[in-house]
């Protein structure tokens, strides 16, 4: 889908104009919002994209960051048009990011649009409590003026709540495409394929699943798929993994996209993602949609989705030991891999498709 790109439909009153960064852009929000595009919300509403991915170069004269800006406010105010029946749902995270999003909500308010400001990010809470009192200040204004604040779960609404005061909070979990089938190989398996779908980042884990990967079996190997968030960490992993002699057990695939994506989670045994910190990972919906049993963390908003022993295994932030033991007990037990993988299937088909995801945006949508 293009930039910026309009789909056009007569069928509804009202129009949706949602911003935030759209592919090629990675992660998170890029995938929320192009999984959106592709759901059937474009029936529903006239519903048109803009792109707010950064596109000047890294280390540019400060001047061009601005002038960039001010065409982006130029382009914005074009794209609301005269604001009758539109809602402007805002994509952001934390960082200076919210911030530079916040100039868009006070655009649309001016315009006279209604917004929805969609908060994602798995530090959020720690972004607010670290800011400046005018900083808090401004964050807090930003987020009264909207229409609806949607945050990813009811842990994030508790966290939220009494860090942005008088703002009308709702909670949307994210939701993902469920293939309808999925295809699991019967035949023995020499090797148990464990998945890491995510950037590499200290955040997200990626030391401790390194270390537990010395006390697996022999038989399973780590796949991570992911770019790197954390500058340089590619190299410290690939180092990591020569000098502990992990290199047949462990490879780095780099970021991996679309059908590639699709084909490592169908072939895959386990997903894994120890985070210590997350808000709610697109990765491990797509995951469970495909079957996977999953070795998580409790942050976020993840014990809303993951309940231990049910749909997958929990660990502890940051053990290393309880995530090689969970790893090696679902590696060695097929019938246990089998029978979370179905259950995180039917959980998230039960809640987390994208289609509940359509119908709990339309129900914001209407009431305003």
């Amino acid at each position: 889908m293009k930039n910026n790109q309009k789909i056009k439909n007569n069928n509804r009153q009202f129009r949706i104009v949602m911003s935030g960064p759209l592919p090629p852009a990675i992660g998170g929000m890029a995938t929320v919002i192009d999984d959106i595009a592709h759901s059937s919300l474009q029936e529903r509403v006239e519903l048109q994209l803009f792109d707010t991915l950064k596109k000047t170069k890294t280390g540019r004269p400060l001047w061009q960051g601005i002038v960039a800006r001010f065409i982006l406010w130029k382009n914005w105010l074009k794209v609301l048009g005269y604001g009758n029946n539109t809602v402007a749902h805002i994509h952001t995270c934390s960082g200076l990011t919210f911030f530079l999003d916040g100039t868009l909500l006070v655009l649309a308010k001016m315009k006279g649009c209604s917004v929805v400001l969609h908060i994602h990010g798995a530090t959020f809470d720690n972004f607010l409590d670290n800011l400046p009192s005018i900083g808090l200040a401004l964050g807090r204004w930003f987020a009264r003026r909207a229409d609806r604040v949607v945050v990813l779960s009811d842990e994030w609404e508790q966290k939220l709540s009494v860090r942005l005061p008088r703002a009308k909070i709702v909670v949307i979990a994210n939701g993902v495409p469920v293939p309808l089938n999925i295809k699991k190989y019967s035949i023995p398996k020499k090797n148990i394929m464990v998945l890491f779908l995510g950037n590499l980042c200290q955040r997200k884990g990626v030391w401790e699943l390194l270390e537990a990967m010395k006390d697996v079996p022999d038989f399973v190997n780590l796949i991570l798929a992911g770019g790197e968030e954390d500058q340089g960490i590619g190299e410290k992993v690939k180092k990591y993994i020569s000098e502990n002699s992990l290199t047949t057990k462990v490879d780095w695939l780099g970021p991996v996209y679309g059908a590639d994506k699709h084909r490592l989670l169908e072939y895959a045994d386990v997903f894994v993602l120890p985070s210590h910190a997350e808000g709610l990972p697109i990765s491990l919906l797509e995951a469970m949609g495909a079957g996977l049993p999953v070795v998580i963390t409790p942050v976020g908003g993840i014990p809303s989705v993951v309940t231990d022993a049910e749909q997958g295994l929990l660990v502890a932030p940051g053990d290393s030991k309880a995530l090689a033991n969970a790893i090696t007990q679902l590696a060695e037990n097929v019938e246990l891999r089998e029978k979370l993988g179905n259950a995180a299937r039917a959980r998230c088909l039960e809640s987390y498709g994208i289609e509940h995801v359509v119908d709990k945006y339309m129900t914001v949508y209407e009431s305003l």
